[in-house]
């Protein structure tokens, strides 16, 4: 039998015999976890990860609850330190509910509840963007656990509760916000939330349904009121920075640093603190300031905003002096919102009809295109191929609808152009063509076939209102020149809402309202034919319903 005593092969079969055993030995749990420590605080991060992970793959069916939660702690915190937000977070909620003494640990090292806090928060976001409300809520409830001192969290709390429909969990929230913040804008905004959302069903009586309004406006003027104060603070910090007196000139700087703050590309904001303000050596402090100013701005933007859609519901459901004192409110408020974001559309539109309503047809008519003209762009100024790609959208199957969405990355893209060009809002996703709707198309629409054509970024429902109102406020602010005697000046305006109208006709064909007015204008411009048409219409609409 040959030997294989001196040969290589014996001495790999015997290194394999020898070491074989150790490989697949396990490790004890104590110097797993100790080796795992000792790399995290040399900021081995992925050995330290190795380690705890091992951990858990070795002894996770053995261990009890409290070591478990030790290793999902140390993984949670692990994953943060490589910017695995959701993977930490995930861990980090497992380790709180393997042991509940692990969320004190955790609060009482301030770099861990740092790093404990950021991930759970920022996958509450990440969620809450998607709709996975429950998931969210998970995630935020722990948040709260570890860090019971920011109010940012209750806020987000509350708010999932909103989206689950947990009315009074969200009113909970808030006033234990309320307890750890007396008088914080936050609480006060989601109090008001909670009287403008809660159902009509919900309420126990119908005088309980009714005083809702009184409440909501109480709690959202509370919020203004401190988000203002906020907003002042900010503004009077910018002036020492600057030292700026003059109030236009601060209020110039000041509103164009939170333009520029809302651009997802911070890159602007930079170049205009170091270029335009000269303040390169001091760009922290002034991109401090701007997001102070920044978040001030957009609170008091979404509180006026709520505020004002609760007021003119209230308006509707009520008579006589209490409708109009709602409805003023509701256009004070609309036109609150819209000084703190002026691309803000559904706030100006939402002023537009309270300002027609209170028979402001001039300032309703000024609203009113101010919102079409900004979220309306007429098509034919794309570059190709992308008109090209616009245009195929509509064909046999879409053009009798009137408007079709534009898949997300051809919209991406006519952003990007648009901006490009220098209009700053985002989210030209509806292709509206009107002018089609009647047509019989055998392919695709043409160059031909442009004129007319937008896009913009409301969807169908707003537009339609939009450029009913806009005509209809036209219609009044005409009738009133003609009443006054400026002839001319009244005819310019009816054929200017003729214009408007005739598109809101088109956008929906079953409104009487819009062949109503459309009447009128004809009548007025002497186009008789053209008016009785119009006015059969809308009879027939409103039997028709």
């Amino acid at each position: 039998m040959p030997s294989f005593r001196n040969s290589s092969l014996a001495v790999l079969l015997l290194t394999a015999a020898a070491f074989g055993p150790l490989v697949a030995q396990d490790i004890p749990l104590d110097a797993l976890m100790r080796g795992g420590r000792i790399h995290y605080d040399g900021q081995r991060y992925d050995r330290a990860k190795e380690q705890f992970t091992r951990a858990l793959d070795q002894y996770g069916a053995t261990a009890d609850n409290v070591m478990l939660g030790q290793i999902h702690l140390w993984l949670g915190l692990c994953e943060e330190q490589l910017h695995n937000d959701t993977t930490a977070a995930d861990h980090f909620v497992t380790a709180m509910e393997k042991d509940t003494a692990v969320a004190a640990k955790i609060s009482s090292n301030e770099q861990w509840q740092y790093l404990a806090w950021t991930s759970l928060i920022s996958a509450t976001r990440a969620k809450y963007n998607l709709e996975a409300y429950d998931s969210a809520l998970s995630y935020a409830l722990a948040a709260l656990k570890v860090d019971p001192s920011k109010s940012q969290t209750y806020a987000l709390v509350a708010n999932i509760y909103s989206a689950l429909k947990r009315y009074d969990d969200m009113r909970a929230t808030a006033e234990d916000l309320l307890k750890l913040d007396a008088g914080a804008p936050e609480a006060m905004s989601l109090l008001g939330l909670y009287f403008l959302q809660k159902p009509d069903n919900l309420w126990p009586t119908p005088e309980a349904m009714a005083a809702r309004w009184d409440s909501t406006a109480h709690y959202y003027d509370q919020a203004i009121a401190a988000y203002e104060k906020r907003f002042a603070a900010a503004k009077t910090s910018l002036a020492k920075l600057l030292g700026l007196t003059d109030t236009d000139s601060l209020n110039h700087v000041a509103f164009l640093l939170i333009e520029k703050s809302r651009l997802q590309d911070q890159s602007e904001l930079k170049r205009y603190i170091e270029t335009d303000l000269s303040e390169s050596r001091r760009l922290a402090e002034f991109a401090q300031i701007a997001g102070q100013l920044f978040y001030a701005a957009n609170n008091l933007n979404v509180a006026s905003s709520r505020a004002g859609t609760a007021m003119l519901r209230a308006a509707t459901e009520t008579s006589k002096d209490t409708s109009e004192r709602f409805r003023a409110k509701a256009e004070t408020l609309f036109a609150h919102a819209v000084e703190y974001d002026s691309s803000d559309f559904t706030s100006l539109f939402n002023l537009g009809i309270t300002q027609y309503q209170g028979r402001k047809d001039s300032m309703a008519q000024k609203s009113l295109r101010a919102v079409v003209e900004g979220t309306v762009v007429p098509i034919g100024n794309l570059p190709q191929p992308w008109l090209d790609s616009v245009l195929a959208l509509v064909n046999p199957a879409s053009v009798g609808s009137g408007h079709v969405e534009l898949p997300g990355r051809l919209a991406e893209t006519i952003d990007s152009i648009y901006s490009a060009k220098g209009r700053r809002n985002v989210g030209f996703s509806w292709l509206y063509f009107p002018d089609l709707r009647d047509r019989k198309l055998t392919g695709t629409a043409t160059l031909a076939d442009t004129a007319g054509m937008f896009l913009s970024l409301e969807m169908p429902q707003l537009m339609e209102q939009a450029y009913l109102w806009l005509g209809s406020s036209q219609t009044g602010l005409a009738t009133t020149l003609s009443d006054a005697g400026k002839k001319d000046a009244a005819r310019a305006v009816y054929e200017r809402a003729i214009v408007n109208l005739l598109i809101a006709t088109k956008l929906d064909p079953t409104s009487p309202d819009a062949f109503q007015n459309l009447g009128i204008c004809y009548r007025e411009t002497d186009q008789k034919d053209k008016a009785l048409r119009a006015f059969e219409t809308a009879d027939k609409l409103r039997k028709g319903r």
